[in-house]
């Protein structure tokens, strides 16, 4: 399956068929004009020299030689080959908050869909790092190991959801336990953990996995997604949404405890953000201020680049188009002049 780096050029080739037919009917028009105006044999007197078919022919090979130009500016890539990244970053684990509670719309379109789109751009800042993707609720998963392939950590990223997390509820301490296994044992200092939640903790021994992240030298930073005043949470039922309700009967409103996500930070080095200050460039800034380690020995497989065969079909044509003359040859003339004789 042929993959495109620039699809937008691929627009553009709507306008060759468009140049075939326009240089299609000129020469018919040309030749029609012609035939009114004089005599068919009259006019091979006038213009001898002259073919239309050939002015056609150099024409399409123009456009021909454009539209393959065209088809090389869309980056074509098929094919694999695997590449061996080595360099010097981080190793970086996101925790994603992934119980119901996420589903709360005080966020919009949800605290989850605009969490999943504001990892996507920060992934996108984080090229020469190791990164690992973890979802917890009432427990955690981790759902791709530390990579610098940042394409396939994204991938994972998407299709995290309350449906994907057996256990309801939320427990940080499960995150962060998921998170601190995926490290490698040496690199203190240049380890860390993005929990990303709506900052309502359920779970009963996150202290505990706070101090032994401390005490590896793992930061970690707490960015909440979600509002003080709170909102329902959405549940499907057979009649549409409804909303989680309480064993009174009342509406549970899920609010964000940004206290314990602050203790958090602060424990370990890290740096609490809300979602009403968060931009991916602003994490990205705080987490260059780790120590960098070296990073080597990290697969992954890179789509080739086939351009080149694109772009070398559309200079021979174009070069045959501009060197094809449009005029009758020396084997048309040398046939008109044994005739003559």
């Amino acid at each position: 399956m042929i993959r495109w780096g620039a699809p937008q050029y691929l627009w553009l080739l709507l306008l060759v068929p468009a140049g075939v037919v326009l240089t299609l009917l000129r020469g018919r028009l040309r030749r029609r004009t012609l035939g009114r105006a004089v005599d068919r044999h009259l006019a091979d007197r006038l213009i001898p020299a002259f073919s239309g078919r050939l002015a056609t022919l150099k024409s399409l090979l123009l456009l021909l030689g454009l539209a393959f130009l065209l088809l090389a500016a869309s980056q074509p890539m098929w094919g694999e080959k695997m590449q061996v990244f080595r360099g010097r970053g981080i190793e970086l684990v996101v925790a994603l908050d992934a119980s119901k509670s996420m589903l709360a719309q005080d966020v919009r379109p949800s605290r989850l869909e605009r969490a999943k789109t504001e990892l996507a751009v920060l992934l996108d800042e984080l090229a020469g790092n190791a990164v690992g993707i973890v979802a917890f609720a009432g427990d955690a998963r981790v759902m791709c190991p530390l990579t610098t392939d940042l394409d396939a950590a994204r991938l994972f990223l998407e299709i995290i959801s309350p449906e994907v997390m057996p256990l309801p509820g939320t427990d940080f301490g499960q995150a962060v336990e998921a998170g601190m296994s995926l490290f490698s044992e040496e690199g203190a200092g240049s380890r860390a953990i993005v929990l990303v939640t709506d900052g309502d903790d359920l779970g009963g021994h996150t202290p505990q996995a706070i101090q032994r992240a401390a005490a590896a030298g793992v930061r970690i930073y707490p960015v909440a997604f979600s509002t003080v005043e709170g909102a329902p949470v959405p549940e499907s039922s057979g009649t549409g949404v409804v909303y989680k309700k309480d064993q009174a009967g009342n509406v549970v409103v899920s609010r964000m405890n940004e206290r314990e996500l602050i203790m958090m930070a602060q424990a370990t080095g890290g740096r609490f953000l809300r979602m009403e200050g968060y931009t991916a460039a602003r994490l990205v800034a705080e987490l260059d201020r780790l120590t960098k380690k070296e990073l080597g020995g990290g697969g992954y497989a890179e789509h080739v680049e086939r351009y080149q065969v694109f772009l070398i079909i559309g200079f021979v044509l174009i070069l045959a188009g501009l060197g094809l003359s449009n005029r009758r040859g020396r084997w048309y003339e040398a046939t008109e002049a044994g005739h003559g004789m």
